[in-house]
């Protein structure tokens, strides 16, 4: 599917042969479509942060938990890179440019212990979550984005923070993320309660 369409085929005649023509309409509601993004509505309204009140959380198995405040977020070694923005529905943002903090850094200030063998990310509205494993979260590109395309990240993609997880298909990356917890067993996400993949690796 071209980035920017709305539905694929398949998923438009399974709505329609369940009698579904409310229910693709009812998608739409939900969807827009704005410079090749597709827009899935998560969280309804879409949380909104002060950045003099934004606090993100570091805790759980770990012998350092920690917080930061979205100076303290900024204030670290940044990080840019580009990479393409594939969704499991079918449509790709290519060179997208982000800019953030690598997870790594977060891992190694926390001190994740030895029964820490996963990491839920959370978001602020309390409904978008997703975790990965200890060995997936410790990829050279894991990335904790605050901004994109040389601009802070915009509300829609998840400011004030979002994961950003290159190998993987785009719903592994939590938006508005508050909270980073390491866990000893894997939180199943948001999307993955609805069907999709826990390891949504892109396969080559």
């Amino acid at each position: 599917m071209a980035p920017g369409s709305l539905i694929s085929r398949a998923k438009f005649l399974g709505l329609m042969g369940a009698g579904g023509v409310l229910g693709y309409a009812g998608l739409l509601v939900g969807q827009r479509s704005i410079e090749g993004w597709r827009e899935n509505t998560v969280e309804a309204p879409t949380p909104k942060f002060d950045p003099s009140a934004y606090r993100l959380t570091i805790d759980g198995l770990c012998e350092q938990p920690f917080t930061l405040t979205y100076d303290d977020l900024r204030g670290l070694p940044p990080v840019t890179q580009v990479s393409d923005f594939h969704c499991v529905e079918g449509w790709t943002v290519p060179d997208v440019k982000w800019q953030g903090v690598r997870l790594q850094q977060i891992i190694d200030r926390a001190k994740p212990s030895k029964d820490a063998r996963y990491i839920t990310f959370h978001s602020m509205g309390g409904i978008y979550r997703d975790s990965l494993a200890m060995q997936q979260a410790s990829l050279p590109d894991v990335l904790l984005a605050y901004d994109m395309d040389d601009a802070q990240l915009p509300q829609q993609r998840g400011a004030p923070l979002r994961l950003v997880m290159p190998r993987m298909f785009g719903y592994k990356g939590a938006k508005w993320v508050r909270r980073i917890e390491f866990r000893d067993d894997q939180d199943i996400g948001y999307w993955e309660d609805r069907g999709w993949r826990v390891d949504a690796w892109i396969k080559a």
